[in-house]
């Protein structure tokens, strides 16, 4: 039996982050796109080479675009953000993992696409843009940045749907598993 990783990394700090109720009545939460895409950009002014998932295309495409907004008058910063998603060509997919392994890209915006079975290079810290649907999923992305002996991050952003919720007020679950 395995049940447990060997693989070289460092200490990994996970968070989970519930934005503010902006409409209470409604139970309706502050954006969780844009509050991924701000700690993103944070990330990505400090140069720390980060994926953010979301959990889909169409998130995928809008939090680029808020992304690279944000650096319009820092074209070194903006274009070191891309977004990898399936759809793309081979040849597309295949220059963006070219350009995570040597450091040229800083920021990959990214569908479930990149969960596992390509080699990225090194990534410090994960930002998922709602809880993916299940443990597995979970840790496969949060397990995306790390992968040597250095530290990193992994953030958890909720947003208003029950099962985000649920997470959000149980974060233990995450390393419980129940």
């Amino acid at each position: 039996m395995v049940d447990r990783s060997t693989a070289p990394r460092g200490e990994r700090q996970i968070y989970v982050y519930n934005p503010p109720v902006v409409n209470a009545e409604l139970g309706i939460r502050a954006s969780y796109l844009k509050r991924a895409v701000n700690l993103a950009s944070d990330l990505i002014r400090a140069r720390v080479p980060t994926i953010l998932f979301g959990q889909s295309r169409n998130a995928v495409e809008i939090m680029l675009k808020y992304l690279r907004d944000r650096f319009h008058d820092q074209a070194a910063l903006r274009d070191a953000i891309v977004a990898y998603r399936s759809g793309y060509l081979p040849d597309q997919r295949r220059r963006v993992e070219r350009g995570l392994r040597e450091g040229q890209i800083l920021c990959v915006v990214a569908t479930s696409a990149l969960e596992l079975g390509i080699d990225i290079g090194d990534l410090d810290a994960v930002v998922c843009a709602g809880y993916p649907g299940s443990l597995a999923e979970t840790w496969q992305r949060f397990g995306r940045a790390g992968r040597r002996n250095e530290g990193s991050i992994a953030v958890l952003i909720s947003n208003s749907s029950p099962v985000d919720q649920y997470v959000a007020h149980h974060p233990r679950l995450l390393f419980e598993g129940n």
